[in-house]
């Protein structure tokens, strides 16, 4: 599951892709320099630990890639993309808390999804998220949208916009449950929406985000914020 931004992949970047039945997770836990997360109980009874991005964590953006089939890196960034390159590294490494956001999924300590927005304006953003294919389907992708939203609610963005290759009927789904309206352009289905307020169904507690989030932007506090349903 995933839907792009054109901040990270601009259609005329360098290739990226995966294909279904891609490379496997390496499961191999990933360092986090911050010890808070926000844990959220899935539908399926699993759970997962969420948590801001922080500057520079190039290692959690490379788990999650390789954790990517060819088909799911198309969707994510719009064109064949083997290998990540560095200026997209730089680029989705680049989170300030701010003008750019970004929260990480974890299982058992390993990253396993990213969602980000980027400022576009001083009440707008646009969205993208990815889900490593081991993990899609798990509302995984529902949680870190309702996380990232939430964050950007609190600080005034009311516009989100999203770009998602047609079929990604999955992503559509998720971007809908936020307020954004997808339209056919140039074979892309692109669309803005003014945030809805956070979806009733949604299992992730925005006390929690909004704490965590703050502890983040000030670097000030390790202390856990959880919460489940």
């Amino acid at each position: 599951m995933t839907c792009s931004t054109t901040m990270a992949a601009p259609r005329t970047a360098a290739p990226t892709t995966g294909a279904a039945g891609g490379r496997p997770v390496h499961a191999v836990p990933v360092p986090v320099p911050v010890h808070v997360h926000v844990h959220v109980r899935l539908r399926d009874g699993g759970s997962v630990l969420l948590r801001p991005l922080v500057g520079g964590e190039v290692a959690v953006l490379e788990t999650v890639f390789e954790g990517l089939s060819t088909r799911s890196r198309r969707q994510r960034f719009l064109v064949p993309m083997p290998r990540l390159p560095s200026g997209h590294r730089r680029a989705l490494a680049d989170v300030d808390g701010h003008r750019h956001v970004a929260w990480v999924a974890l299982v058992d300590g390993v990253p396993v999804g990213i969602c980000r927005y980027l400022t576009t304006a001083p009440d707008a953003g646009e969205l993208a998220f990815e889900v490593v294919d081991a993990h899609q389907g798990r509302g995984i992708a529902s949680a870190l949208v309702d996380a990232v939203t939430t964050v950007a609610r609190a600080r005034g963005i009311t516009w989100m916009e999203a770009t998602v290759e047609p079929g990604n009927l999955a992503s559509e789904a998720v971007l809908a449950r936020v307020g954004i309206e997808l339209f056919l352009s140039d074979g892309l289905l692109e669309g803005r929406g003014e945030l809805r307020p956070a979806p009733s169904t949604t299992l992730v507690n925005p006390h929690a985000v909004l704490a965590l989030a703050g502890q983040g932007a000030s670097s000030s506090s390790t202390a856990a914020a959880t919460s489940s349903s």
